[in-house]
């Protein structure tokens, strides 16, 4: 270990750590997802796992939401239909058609109304087991809507944070030297304060004895709060002396397995809580000698307008001839 990487560990705050693995293995994946969620997998002994079904609900997207509750919907019709058939059209009064499939297509409308406590009263059970699946598909339905509404209401009081991240990280002229920048914006219409930004960098190093493991690093950064998040947000790393990038190339960054780590915490006003935020990136995205365009501008009547389509977009620029960083 050099004395240099020494400082950097001596730098870092006392007490926090990011909470990941050290390990030095090869062929090692990112280890935060473009989404912000963790690129592992995790293993319980148990036949499901650490699945949760009310943390999947609440977290999964409204695509697979919506397909789970009209898919159980949908399945407990066939089931209730198919159950009432078998029982006896003759038990269902009021029951219409002359063949198998409108009989059952019927009972199938019945389970629909008893499930959802409609009731219209053309069909109504006359007999025992007809009562009974009609009283137990009414107690179920009852459960069911109860567990759909509290976990609708669960999804939308659930804060939710949306910023949208570069696609890459720039090293960009900066001062006298260079920098490491990337973008940030919030995609919601809402009002984000009081933002906080911690970045750290992630990099295979050896011990005394030569043995490799992963090492982090959280960097100094221009501005690391902002009061208010109406446009975009460029964080800044100051590449100096005591950085860990300073006179790196790509390679370099290439054989260090270099990951770079983001986390964005603020104030959001609509669900008065505070939201976070995290991503990755990985020394693929990075991109030398570019600097980013701005995503907003003045429109005629003077307003300003904010493009997140344009957030990450970057043009190439000279490096400063002093320092060597690569291609």
């Amino acid at each position: 270990m050099t004395s240099r990487t020494r400082k950097f560990i001596n730098r870092m705050r006392a007490g926090e750590d990011l909470g990941l693995d050290r390990s030095a293995g090869k062929g090692r994946q990112r280890t935060i997802n473009a989404d912000g969620s963790y690129n592992m997998e995790r293993k319980t002994g148990k036949l499901l796992g650490s699945f949760n079904p009310y943390h999947w609900v609440i977290t999964t997207s409204w695509s697979h939401y919506w397909l789970v509750v009209f898919g159980f919907y949908g399945v407990m019709n066939v089931l209730f239909a198919t159950a009432y058939y078998f029982v006896g059209i003759d038990q269902l009064n009021g029951m219409q058609g002359n063949d198998a499939f409108t009989q059952w297509l019927y009972c199938f409308f019945f389970s629909a109304q008893s499930f959802t406590t409609v009731g219209y009263g053309g069909i109504h059970p006359v007999g025992e087991f007809a009562n009974f699946l009609a009283t137990l598909e009414a107690f179920i339905g009852l459960m069911t809507f109860a567990l759909a509404t509290g976990t609708l209401y669960g999804r939308f009081s659930k804060p939710v944070s949306r910023i949208k991240y570069s696609k890459n990280v720039l090293i960009a002229p900066y001062k006298d030297g260079t920098a490491m920048q990337f973008m940030i914006a919030n995609e919601l219409d809402t009002t984000l304060m009081d933002m906080e930004a911690r970045v750290n960098i992630s990099w295979m190093d050896t011990d005394e004895k030569g043995n490799p493991f992963r090492n982090y690093l959280q960097v100094n950064l221009q501005v690391d709060k902002a009061i208010m998040f109406p446009t975009s947000w460029v964080l800044n790393h100051p590449i100096d002396e005591e950085s860990l990038l300073y006179g790196k190339t790509f390679e370099e960054l290439k054989a260090m397995d270099v990951e770079v780590f983001s986390l964005i915490k603020g104030f959001d006003d609509v669900f008065s809580q505070t939201i976070y935020s995290r991503h990755s990136f990985m020394v693929d995205q990075f991109v030398w000698g570019a600097k980013f365009k701005p995503p907003f501008a003045l429109n005629a009547e003077g307003k300003m307008v904010m493009d997140l389509t344009k957030v990450g977009e970057y043009y190439e620029v000279p490096m400063p001839q002093m320092v060597s960083l690569g291609e």
